[in-house]
């Protein structure tokens, strides 16, 4: 069979529909109460820069209040 679509085409497809998204592999430690720490990760979905700080902000605050 041969292949009906590249890899170039695909992007440049996903690129019009706004389907571009940066996967970020966040990875936190997070102090527990008997005094160990735990190392927490989450894949995040981020569609634009602007917001990547305060998206990976928030991500921390779900991951510290959960240890608890």
């Amino acid at each position: 069979m041969a292949k009906q679509q590249s890899f170039e085409e695909k992007a440049k497809k996903a690129a019009k529909a706004g389907g571009l998204e940066k996967t970020i592999k966040f990875v936190a430690a997070v102090k527990t109460d008997k005094g160990s720490y735990r190392f927490n990760q989450k894949l995040v979905k981020v569609k634009d820069d602007k917001s990547e700080d305060a998206i990976l902000e928030e991500e921390y605050k779900k991951m510290q209040s959960g240890a608890h």
